[in-house]
């Protein structure tokens, strides 16, 4: 999956989306098709599901709790990520004091792995588990932007950096 929305897809992403789309992988690997449920809800055709599924259109908030049960989603968060997804500029979440359960955190990171977090590779489950129990995440973590300039220093300093090297990176840092 694709992080943002792309052209043609306004709402990928959203949690809305995002859970739709979990909700319907496991439907299909239950040996349900996306025509199956489309029909259980009552749509004459597929199609409609397949763009709410992809985020290309909305989910209508009057059938989120039905759209919910029958894909085994909690409906009151689907309902509220249904809510979010409609009406972006409301604090949905402030407005009902509301706080995320830990169950939605961990359908949004299955629907990112494609997977049960349970059947990710054992290297991958213990790297979330770093993740999640560091108290500085950025000193032990890169941004995206940080990379590059990572990967320039291995290369160019594979022994790691002198005390010099770290002198003359500062300096030119503050410099500009």
């Amino acid at each position: 999956m694709q992080s943002g929305p792309t052209e043609g897809y306004p709402l990928q992403g959203t949690r809305a989306q995002v859970m739709l789309e979990r909700g319907m992988k496991a439907a299909q690997a239950a040996g349900r098709s996306q025509r199956q449920v489309a029909a259980e809800l009552g749509h004459r055709s597929s199609v409609v599901l397949s763009h709410m599924t992809l985020g290309r259109v909305p989910v209508p908030i009057d059938n989120a709790e039905r759209i919910a049960t029958a894909l085994g989603l909690d409906p009151k968060a689907f309902l509220l990520a249904v809510l979010e997804q409609r009406h972006p500029d409301i604090d949905f979440k402030s407005l009902f004091n509301i706080s995320y359960s830990s169950a939605a955190t961990v359908g949004r990171l299955e629907a990112i792995a494609g997977c049960s977090l349970d059947d990710l590779p054992a290297e991958t489950r213990a790297m979330l588990e770093d993740v999640v129990g560091a108290r500085s995440p950025r000193r032990r973590w890169l941004a995206l932007p940080e990379i590059a300039t990572t990967e320039l220093i291995r290369e160019l300093r594979p022994e790691g950096l002198t005390a010099d090297d770290r002198q003359t990176i500062e300096k030119a840092l503050r410099r500009s």
